[in-house]
């Protein structure tokens, strides 16, 4: 029985923002914003899908699978002051993962993914504004939608 608590702290460390690789940490981002209004849409997976596919090229659809799911399941186990500070951590990981070139792309695609779904919650305007904030990126966004 000893061996499932070692399996439970060996998830946890490996969800924790300062282990998480690229693809990792962008899904989990990506997976907030989602999250945001409360459902995931068809068409904010797909635009997630086209994040990961511009900022890696030669991604694994499975692996990108598994780390957005663990992101949903991290996310609705927490409160909304631990996801914005969850969301930060992710956000300092981000800075230190990518290339200055794929973080401005993150700019344009964040944008997507906030349309997607073609309603402009609060919530996500809230965590684009940490993310301009964190990232130094613009994210330009109609909030008329």
């Amino acid at each position: 029985m000893a061996w499932f608590s070692r399996k439970d702290k060996n998830q946890k460390k490996k969800n924790s923002p300062a282990d998480m690789s690229p693809i990792e940490a962008v899904t989990h981002l990506c997976a907030a914003i989602q999250l945001a209004d409360g459902q995931v849409d068809f068409e904010e997976r797909q635009s997630w899908i086209s994040t990961i596919s511009k900022l890696f090229p030669e991604f694994s659809e499975e692996r990108a699978d598994r780390f957005l799911n663990e992101a949903n399941q991290i996310f609705g186990q927490k409160s909304n002051s631990e996801k914005i500070n969850y969301i930060t951590n992710v956000l300092n990981r981000l800075k230190t993962l990518l290339s200055s070139e794929q973080i401005q792309l993150l700019g344009p695609k964040i944008s997507e993914l906030i349309e997607a779904d073609g309603i402009v919650m609060t919530a996500e305007m809230e965590i684009a504004k940490l993310v301009e904030k964190q990232l130094g990126i613009t994210i330009l966004v109609d909030e008329d939608l």
